[in-house]
């Protein structure tokens, strides 16, 4: 069978299936939407968990909004995100990833596509803009930002190379937002390259995508692979591109919203606090860059597509962990020959630093042969071997623990040094008395915290009590078994002024908090943008 021709397809397939949940009545996407989502995320199995459209999306005021909020259809449940990439099962995405690699399929650009059925520039950008789009506040009473983790494309000044990596553009004004990567990401040389040039950097936020290209937006594909093509390959066809209305670069045709702008070339801006992939809220305040919207355009009745990153399970662990897999299974096994039936990363582990390497039966003598090479193409904290019917099925809060309360484990038997993720919060307390991060090692060690904490990556407990009443109350709601953590709580590190942030994101005051930033913005120079490089 055909791929899914757009995003609304594959959610009348999971309607079909039972794997979607259409919330009718209306709810706070400030203080009670995504505290909703979570709980099923922490109170289902993976297999009964579902996508949620929430149908009547409302602000703290109760004005009801253009849009709907479609949760959970990228990474909601392994499920989901194998039937997203049109396989029956899990065991088939290590090799759709090495299919993606050997056979990408190029995307053809089409005159026009539902992605611009209804456009706003100019004046509608200043009445309304970014305010107009219900992007639900994640971790509310912890969470200072409101935001898109989708598809973010930017190109390269002079090679015409596109970028296409899920990062984040959080929300600042009706027509500013801020570019969440860091400036060792193509994103930014892109950026910078532009900058040298005197000219503006295009960039374009795509929400509503096919599920190929979440998944191929999420994968650390080689530097000269395009996305696009990367996602063509995972499912074997094409992916239809529009040009933009208010800048030079191509987006998928039929996207339920785009967000096009320019970096501002002078200006970086700091990001708030909001919850991370290792399961805590990130503190690190990173000056970012800061993008001008030109344009919104999106399908008559769009759906928004918040990815849940914080604690796990959520869609970006999910994401990250398949996709990381499926790369370091092709290197194994077919660029380096090895014996590998099958690569994991656990979702609880952050989708990304722990490997479980699956060995075929009686290729035991060949383990540390495969050990040795698996360093080099992921960057794991733990890498481990098991045999063919060895399946990682850890404990979650066992793996969360080893992976993000431990630095360096040096007594390792055998370990290779590595430069450790910058958002583990391992690597140097959160208030930076560490200085930089130092290197870690691939290996094992007891897991005790090393200092405070900042919050875990989940709404605050008033908020997920309020969103389990209303669940309670919600014929044909399942019954919730919640596993400990279900809300956040704090472990030592959260200043005031990140409390006072939370706070006023959750009365829906993202504006208010945008002003409040304008203090913290810096004249990006051109020697600042040196140092930042090197």
């Amino acid at each position: 069978m055909s791929y899914y021709r757009d995003l609304r397809e594959f959610v009348a397939l999971l309607e079909a299936r039972g794997k979607l949940w259409r919330y009718s009545e209306p709810i706070d996407k400030d203080t009670e939407l995504i505290p909703f989502h979570r709980l099923q995320l922490r109170g289902l199995l993976d297999q009964d968990r579902r996508a949620i459209l929430f149908e009547r999306p409302v602000n703290a005021r109760g004005t009801q909004y253009p849009m709907s909020v479609l949760t959970g259809v990228y990474g909601g449940s392994t499920e989901i995100h194998a039937l997203g990439l049109g396989c029956e099962s899990t065991s088939e995405l290590n090799e759709r990833w090495h299919q993606a690699l050997t056979a990408p399929v190029d995307p053809v650009i089409v005159s026009g596509g539902p992605v611009h059925e209804v456009v706003h520039t100019g004046d509608d950008l200043k009445k309304a803009g970014l305010e107009a789009i219900p992007s639900p506040l994640e971790e509310p009473g912890y969470s200072g930002m409101i935001r898109t983790g989708t598809p973010m494309l930017t190109r390269d000044p002079v090679t015409r190379t596109r970028n296409v990596a899920a990062f984040n553009a959080f929300f600042r004004s009706r027509d500013r937002m801020v570019g969440g990567f860091g400036p060792f990401r193509q994103s930014f040389q892109h950026f910078l390259g532009y900058r040298k040039r005197g000219e503006p950097c295009p960039v374009a936020v795509v929400v509503g995508s096919l599920p190929s290209l979440m998944a191929a937006s999420s994968a650390n594909v080689p530097r000269d692979m395009d996305e696009y093509a990367a996602a063509g390959g995972l499912v074997g066809e094409p992916m239809e591109l529009v040009r933009c209305k208010t800048v030079d670069l191509e987006v998928p045709a039929t996207a339920e919203l785009v967000i096009e702008g320019y970096f501002e070339p002078d200006v970086m801006e700091v990001r708030t606090p909001f919850g991370e992939y290792p399961g805590f809220i990130n503190t690190s305040w990173d000056q970012c860059p800061v993008i001008k919207v030109t344009a919104i355009t999106h399908r008559k009745d769009p759906m928004f597509t918040p990815i849940l990153v914080g604690f796990t399970p959520s869609d970006t662990n999910i994401l990250s962990g398949h996709a990381q897999a499926g790369l370091l299974y092709h290197q194994l096994k077919y660029v380096h020959n090895l014996p590998v039936v099958g690569v994991e990363c656990p979702e609880s582990a952050g989708g990304s630093q722990m490997a479980v390497i699956r060995m075929e039966q009686g290729s035991h003598d060949r383990a540390w042969e495969v050990l040795e090479h698996a360093p080099k193409h992921i960057g794991s904290k733990w890498i481990v071997a098991v045999d063919e019917d060895i399946y990682p099925a850890e404990p979650e809060l066992l793996i969360w623990a080893l992976t993000y309360s431990i630095h360096s484990p040096e007594e390792a038997v055998r370990y290779h040094r590595r430069w450790g993720a910058g958002l583990d919060p391992s690597g140097a307390p959160p208030d930076g008395r560490g200085g930089e991060v130092s290197p870690l090692t691939v290996g094992l060690i007891n897991a005790v915290r090393p200092w405070s904490y900042p919050p875990v990556a989940l709404p605050a407990q008033e908020y997920m009590e309020r969103a389990r009443t209303l669940w309670e109350r919600t014929p044909g709601a399942p019954q919730l078994n919640l596993r400990a953590p279900w809300h956040g709580y704090e472990l030592g590190y959260w200043p005031q002024e990140y409390a006072e942030l939370a706070r006023l994101m959750a009365q829906g005051e993202f504006m208010e908090v945008g002003e409040q930033l304008l203090e913290y913005q810096t004249p990006l120079t051109d020697k600042l943008a040196e140092e930042m490089t090197h």
